[in-house]
């Protein structure tokens, strides 16, 4: 299926919303997507929240993914994302770009599209001297870390991509506000992040936003061999985006239905390659907790919640994820250390 020419050549609208109120990082883009129709400009907006906040993916619940007692403690709002990604943290150390085009006017497969609308951002960040790729559909890498959060999806008759920047990040506000089944899996997700969260601070420590804003405006054009012209939200759209907010904004209450974590279903995603699991298995009537950490779908380190584990932990290393479950099934049936 071919993209559709209707309005292709029409320029770009670039709207610059600077820092501002954490929200309408989330609301503006969903706005437009609301609104957009074929007649429509397609727009990117870059913008930074001025305050940190917590973002939930399309289809996840704050019960199943997030603390409650931490994001309490923290007081950070939490909104509710109509595109996929998973929840994260986002706060001013971070520069966001969200495409929001006709979906007519977008590739159909989804590599295709990550791969043109990504192209500028990894192009900006090569310009700089950096070891940047784009790989795993749309992960962001510099020396092989990775340095963005990308979501994408379907609003409306939009097609919606958006990523960011990371000039630093909050690894520890990040990995307290998960809903970790036990303390081992803090550990193991906490160490994780930091080892395979990258950012702009630590590899390009002097590069400042307004460096980087520049670059990737510059190169957009010759992307999308169209022009880009600067705009403002008009009063309508603003009106949208603050009804916007309403939907978006995440209630935050006490797990009273005692929905069970998402890491109980699935392992947590730290990048494309790395995940950290937890198992629960039973013996002698009580229930222990087995998490650890896959690189590339092997075993690369495990913790137990309780003691005498420590040689099927050992046994678990190196192991392909796939034999994990037979074996820790086998050692329900044994004795502590055996």
């Amino acid at each position: 299926m071919e993209m559709a020419t209707v309005s292709i050549n029409k320029s770009i609208r670039l709207i610059n919303l600077g820092k501002t109120e954490s929200w309408k990082t989330q609301a503006v883009y969903h706005a437009l997507a609301e609104r957009m129709t074929e007649d429509s400009q397609d727009t990117i907006i870059i913008c930074q929240p001025d305050t940190p906040y917590l973002s939930l993916g399309h289809f996840q619940s704050f019960n199943s993914i997030f603390d409650y007692h931490q994001v309490k403690r923290l007081n950070l709002p939490v909104y509710s994302r109509r595109i996929g990604g998973g929840a994260t943290y986002l706060d001013c150390n971070q520069l966001f770009y969200q495409f929001i085009f006709h979906h007519s006017r977008v590739p159909v497969f989804l590599e295709k599209a990550y791969k043109k609308f990504l192209a500028a951002p990894v192009e900006t960040l090569k310009s700089f001297g950096l070891d940047c790729n784009l790989r795993a559909l749309n992960e962001i890498e510099v020396n092989g870390k990775r340095i963005a959060g990308i979501g994408g999806g379907r609003i409306g008759d939009a097609a919606v991509i958006v990523g960011n920047f990371l000039f630093d990040f909050d690894y520890e506000a990040m990995s307290s506000v998960w809903k970790s089944p036990w303390s081992g899996f803090n550990i193991l997700s906490g160490e994780a992040i930091k080892e395979r969260i990258y950012t702009l601070k630590q590899c390009a420590p002097d590069l400042s936003v307004k460096e980087v804003f520049e670059k990737l405006i510059g190169l957009l054009p010759n992307y999308f061999n169209r022009s880009i012209k600067n705009d403002k939200l008009t009063t309508e759209e603003n009106d949208t985006a603050r009804n916007e907010l309403e939907k978006l904004t995440v209630k935050i209450t006490k797990n009273k239905n005692n929905e069970e974590s998402e890491i109980q279903k699935k392992p947590l995603k730290i990048s494309a390659d790395v995940f950290i699991h937890n198992r629960k298995i039973a013996k002698k009537g009580h229930s222990f907790n087995f998490s650890f950490r896959t690189d590339k779908e092997i075993v690369t380190r495990v913790k137990a919640e309780n003691v005498g584990f420590e040689k099927i932990c050992a046994g678990l290393v190196n192991m392909h994820q796939g034999d994990v479950d037979k074996v820790l099934s086998q050692a329900s049936g044994r004795n502590h250390g055996q």
